[in-house]
């Protein structure tokens, strides 16, 4: 038997690329994993992948199972593999790592956006549930649950999104439920912030891209195609009057559910009022016995009549009752003596409770919840603790007090790797505030580590493009990391607020979040330049222009090209701030069409680029080759993109990858190398799948529809393109959009008889 396979080399190394595709990785760091797995070094992994074979059975079935598992490889790539490493028990392997008939048809999807639920146990509010399926069943848009702060409205909404979801009614089942709250940044939410969310929640980010009155008709077009429920919590303290108009019309199937502590009169123009009173003696006597086993107080697990003066005094308001039964554990007094103090207190229920809680917290406890409302919408306990400076066992004392009192709810995720998360209730919030707004210099301290610790949490991140499992870390932070910037910029602290959305910005460009990058990104610093340093002053420029192009918004980058070629002739820059400036400029000038002047630009770049790192040397040659490209010097460009292509695919450099097959594809078609087309074809959608390169992918598809016309096959290429159209809508790339739709018009009208394109 031969010790060499280019057979095994080649599967091994497309194994090992999906690996570090799937989990955001690059090579050489899958690579350095499995030789720990083996009992290896790094370079013998790297010598399989250039065709020597495993001396060892037990080498192959390491790699094969990894490749499988962690890459998500085929069980046609797991047979050629074995096949080709000369394995002595294949079909074992096989039925062990990939059995026929395992990989099963995935589930569809649930577009939903609910937050993780702070209860651990919900006590079923009969008559308020019912009252609010009834509503949903009407024809009017609007159910609407009225009720006092703590009465469980929240939690009522959260419970039926679950309910509809499931479908236990086949009247009653919704497609899609999208959540928005304005407790946590009371005022914001306004009709363009729940049209975004609506977008994102059901895959359309795309048309979180569009001008108002566009995105608002394209979001209503969802709501009559799927039956979609909105649900706007805590509604009283939203200013925004043209909201309500717009909820309150609608379109059939799709419905909305309010909840509020405050009655409108707006609502009689087409609300269903569902009034959520307090709870009832013996939904009051069922929490009380969840609440109690949470605190593990069960002494008072009893005769349910002991807690009837409790349930009256508090009015059956759950939040209330929280508070009270933490009030009994940690004052150390009779349940009637708690409760004769809160009868005492008349209209003032929860003023007495809170400064009941807050007289039993200590300072460790006070500075720890005066610190929460910093947070917009919900906290870990590493950022907590940076904050506070307060750590391990003290820390989680104090979180225990202020969980026991209700001052602070949990939520705890799906993900178990995920780190629970802290939240403050509206009416805690309320009342936190204030107290922080008392003591102006802790906060003005909370607010220098705050700024310090989220600084250096996007540090962490920043252009992670050879690690994207970093993204996750800002995942449940980008809310209050938008805050940290704007508040930044308030106070004209311009480098810090550069800083963070430097680091943030190639987040939100993977997570598809456009309309938030370069509003945040100039802020005030659109008018304020002359206090910020040049140079920032220019990377702000130039990735702002940058991305206005990629999103194809000349007409609004025009404004600031100007300024940005003063700095080139009046700056002396840096290199880095340099090439981003003429990477800008070249993008502007292919935006407009001018390739000549884009072809010049990214010819003088490419040796800057190359001195600064292979990312930049990558990209460079890709756009100069865009230009080629379209200027019909398709040789030229091939030679470029080729060599790119290497240098990506030794880097593990995914975006890279699949940008440069993308283009290879057009060539390819271009001159009828129907055979290359096929190969880059095939390979660069399954990287772009892997990665989750959704722009590239729909490219594919458009690509493959034109492949298989090129063939004769109409009806997979109608296929095809369908699949573009529909990613090209959702991701809100309209000139792409449109000439999909012209292809598929074409296809399906029965003129295609000759290739598209």
């Amino acid at each position: 038997m031969t010790n060499r396979s280019e057979s095994f080399g080649r599967l091994l190394k497309a194994g090992i690329g999906s690996i570090a595709s799937c989990e955001g990785k690059t090579a050489p760091v899958i690579e350095e994993e499995l030789g720990r797995a083996i009992g290896v070094a790094a370079h013998t992994i790297q010598r399989y992948k250039a065709g020597h074979l495993p001396p060892e059975a037990r080498t192959v079935e390491i790699l094969a199972e990894a490749c499988v598992r962690r890459g998500l490889m085929s069980r046609e790539w797991l047979q050629k593999l074995l096949v080709a490493s000369y394995y002595p028990a294949i079909d074992t392997l096989l039925d062990k790592l990939r059995p026929l008939g395992s990989l099963r048809p995935r589930l569809p999807r649930v577009y939903e956006n609910l937050p993780a639920p702070t209860y651990g146990q919900f006590v079923m509010r009969q008559q308020a549930f019912a009252e609010v399926v009834e509503g949903l069943q009407q024809r009017t848009a609007v159910v609407v649950i009225i009720g006092m702060g703590g009465n469980g409205k929240t939690s009522l909404a959260r419970e039926i999104a679950t309910y509809t979801l499931r479908g236990a009614e086949p009247t009653l089942r919704f497609d899609a439920v999208i959540w928005v709250s304005d407790k946590d940044r009371p005022g914001t939410t306004n009709l363009s912030v729940v049209l975004d969310e609506m977008a994102r929640t059901l895959d359309y980010p795309g048309f979180t891209q569009f001008a108002f009155d566009e995105k608002r008709r394209e979001v209503e077009q969802l709501l009559r195609r799927q039956r979609v429920l909105v649900i706007i919590d805590n509604f009283e303290t939203i200013t925004d009057h043209a909201l309500l108009d717009w909820l309150l019309k609608v379109p059939e199937p799709s419905k909305v559910l309010i909840t509020a502590r405050e009655y409108r009169r707006e609502f009689r123009r087409g609300g269903w009022l569902v009034e959520l009173r307090g709870m009832t003696e013996s939904e009051a006597f069922a929490f009380i016995q969840e609440r109690l086993k949470v605190l593990r107080f069960t002494a008072l697990i009893g005769d349910p009549r002991v807690f009837d003066p409790l349930v009256a005094v508090t009015g059956g308001n759950p939040k209330a009752i929280e508070m009270a039964l933490g009030l009994v554990k940690h004052q150390r007094q009779p349940l009637q003596q708690v409760l004769d103090d809160l009868g005492a207190a008349r209209g003032e229920l929860f003023a007495d409770l809170f400064t009941h809680a807050w007289s039993l917290l200590d300072t460790t406890a006070q500075r720890i919840l005066l610190a929460m409302p910093l947070f917009a919408s919900s906290s870990g306990e590493a950022a907590m603790s940076a904050l506070t400076q307060v750590r391990g066992f003290a820390f989680s004392a104090a979180v225990e007090r202020l969980t026991d009192l209700a001052l602070l709810d949990v939520r705890h995720p799906m993900d178990l790797q995920a780190e629970a998360r802290y939240v403050l209730h509206p009416l805690v919030r309320a009342f936190v505030t204030t107290k922080l707004h008392a003591t102006p210099h802790l906060e003005s301290e909370l607010r220098e580590k705050w700024v310090e610790w989220y600084t250096h949490l996007v540090e962490q991140v920043g252009y992670c493009w050879n690690d994207q499992g970093r993204l996750k870390l800002l995942d449940p932070e980008h809310e209050t990391i938008q805050t940290v910037i704007e508040w930044s910029i308030g106070q004209k602290r311009w480098s810090e607020a550069l800083k963070i959305v430097k680091g943030i910005g190639y987040y939100y460009y993977i997570r598809g979040m456009w309309e938030q990058n370069p509003p945040m990104y100039l802020g005030g610093f659109e008018t304020t330049y002359t206090q910020a340093d040049a140079v920032e002053e220019t990377e702000a420029l130039a990735y702002h222009i940058q991305m206005l192009c990629k999103q194809g918004k000349p007409d609004l980058a025009e404004r600031y090209v100007p300024r940005l070629q003063e700095l080139v002739r009046t700056v002396e820059l840096p290199e880095v701030a340099f090439f981003e400036l003429q990477h800008a400029i070249a993008l502007f000038a292919i935006a407009q069409q001018d390739l000549d002047q884009a072809e010049a630009v990214w010819q003088q770049t490419l040796e800057l680029a190359q001195k600064l790192d292979v990312r930049a040397y990558i990209a460079n040659r890709r756009w100069l080759a865009t230009c080629l490209h379209r200027k019909g010097l398709d040789q030229e460009a091939e030679q470029l993109l080729s060599e790119a292509l290497h240098d990506a695919v030794e880097h593990h450099y995914v975006h890279g990858i699949v940008s440069i097959q993308t283009k290879l594809a057009h060539i390819y078609l271009d001159r009828n190398d129907t055979d290359r087309a096929s190969a880059v074809l095939h390979d660069g959608h399954h990287f772009a799948l892997h990665a989750q390169e959704h722009r590239h992918v729909a490219a594919f598809q458009q690509c493959t529809a034109r492949l298989h016309a090129m063939r004769g096959d109409l009806t997979a290429a109608r296929e095809a393109l369908g699949e573009a159209v529909d990613l090209f809508e959702r991701l809100g790339m309209r000139r792409d959009l449109e000439a999909a739709r012209a292809e598929l018009t074409k296809l399906e009208s029965g003129s295609a008889s000759s290739p598209l394109g």
